[in-house]
């Protein structure tokens, strides 16, 4: 038979537990929501523009004067640009040309030069020409065109639109005779300017 003093341990007890429970029962349980947060990731592209040619500096006009006195030499001009309105290729003389755009002996040893020229080229004249592809080499009759001063540049090529790159293929061509000194190099710099449109 129970003692009076274990009733009501036992009694407490269970009272006890019974209120844990109950406590544990009655605890609300909140779900939180997840924390979110919008980013814009964008770009944005400079304009650029860049200038290059496969045929390097300087290139040579290789001629002979015993079979015509003709020679040529192709120069790949390549010109690069994301610029939205297009871009433009010009050639002048290089600005500090004091030979009226001959071709002349950097060493002094002569006062020979060869001028430089328009239309068809004669004897100690040399000229640009500007071919419509890779393969559209000038002759002795074709017409080519004077490498003008620097003030004055002529224009290669103009794109209005944004157009990714152009290679456009310019051809020096001169005419020489006997009366040039061999051995000696005759040469002057030009200079090509590519800039984006307004």
């Amino acid at each position: 038979m129970k003692s009076i003093n274990q009733s009501i341990n036992q009694s407490f007890i269970a009272g006890v537990a019974a209120v844990g429970v109950a406590a544990l029962v009655a605890t609300p349980v909140f779900a939180v929501d997840p924390a979110t947060w919008n980013q814009t990731v964008q770009v944005t592209t400079n304009s650029v523009i860049t200038i290059s040619s496969t045929a390097g500096s300087p290139v040579t006009i290789a001629v002979d004067p015993s079979s015509g006195g003709f020679g040529t030499t192709a120069v790949p001009i390549t010109v690069a640009s994301n610029n939205a309105t297009g871009y433009g290729l010009t050639l002048s003389m290089i600005s500090t040309d004091a030979k009226n755009g001959a071709l002349f002996d950097t060493t002094a040893s002569t006062t020979d030069v060869i001028a430089g020229a328009s239309g068809t080229l004669t004897a100690n004249q040399w000229g640009y020409y500007v071919g419509s592809s890779s393969t559209d080499i000038p002759t002795v009759a074709s017409t080519f065109s004077q490498v003008p001063a620097s003030s004055s540049p002529a224009d290669l090529m103009t794109a209005t639109t944004q157009a990714g790159s152009t290679t456009v293929y310019v051809n020096y061509g001169a005419v020489v005779d006997y009366n040039l000194e061999s051995g000696i190099t005759y040469s002057n710099q030009v200079t090509y300017t590519a800039s984006v449109q307004p």
